[in-house]
């Protein structure tokens, strides 16, 4: 079977997930010209991808000086706080290299408003990308990480938002309904000026919405309406893989 959007790959083991997802992430940096920007996504899925790159051969043969880390969306909590995804990624791959990291780039929690992080942290991206507005010809991100819930959203884009999902000129914004805490997303505009998006995907519970998008049976979700500048890839293990896995 084709995916009605994108490539599909599909992994028996959770080592091999790990594996690919870590594979994708060198490949996007050798590939890259000039300093690699990468786009990382929280939530539990992606921690295994991001434990591998702290290991060989990836920990010693990427250029982690030259990389610039953004997070794709963040729950406004605390940086040391157990429910930040930044809190995830220092703990799975930070923390676990052996020389700092050119730029990690995280939405500001400390004396702000979640607007003003938002604001903040849009300033911080555009001056990261050189220009005020994105350009067709320089995408800004080499790769970009993103999860799914099984209910379609992608990042801190959720259902039924339509100042989330309509938003086109705002690269950040943030997000003060539909979940119990506040939250700060990226949009759609600078999650598609990337060369490579790829969606990981994991477990049972999100086999019917991976199967409804792979299908094409929906196209209105959040995950399923990112039209990425580059390649879109599917990376899923069995379980949420289903009937795609044969």
């Amino acid at each position: 079977m084709t995916p009605a959007r994108g490539e599909l790959m599909v992994v028996e083991t959770a080592e091999a997930f790990a594996e690919a997802g870590a594979r994708l992430f060198a490949d996007a940096a050798a590939a890259a010209q000039g300093r690699f920007v990468a786009g990382l996504a929280g939530g539990s899925t992606p921690k295994s991808i991001y434990r591998r790159l702290a290991e060989p051969p990836y920990r010693t043969s990427l250029r982690w000086d030259a990389m610039d880390l953004v997070l794709g969306d963040e729950r406004f909590v605390a940086h040391d706080s157990p429910d930040s995804n930044l809190h995830m990624i220092r703990g799975a791959l930070i923390d676990r290299l052996d020389h700092p990291v050119g730029g990690l780039h995280a939405v500001p929690f400390e004396g702000l408003t979640v607007d003003r992080a938002a604001a903040a942290y849009e300033q911080t991206l555009k001056a990261l990308y050189g220009h005020q507005t994105l350009r067709p010809e320089q995408p800004f991100f080499d790769i970009c990480f993103l999860g799914m819930g099984d209910d379609g959203h992608t990042a801190s884009l959720l259902p039924g938002q339509s100042d989330l999902l309509d938003e086109r000129q705002r690269w950040v914004l943030p997000v003060t309904k539909g979940r119990p805490e506040s939250r700060v997303t990226l949009t759609y505009p600078v999650l598609e000026s990337s060369r490579v998006v790829v969606f990981v995907v994991s477990g049972e519970g999100k086999r019917a919405m991976l199967d409804a998008i792979l299908s094409g049976r929906d196209t209105t979700v959040p995950a399923a309406r990112l039209q990425p500048q580059g390649r879109l890839i599917w990376l899923a293990d069995r379980a949420a893989a289903g009937r795609w896995a044969s």
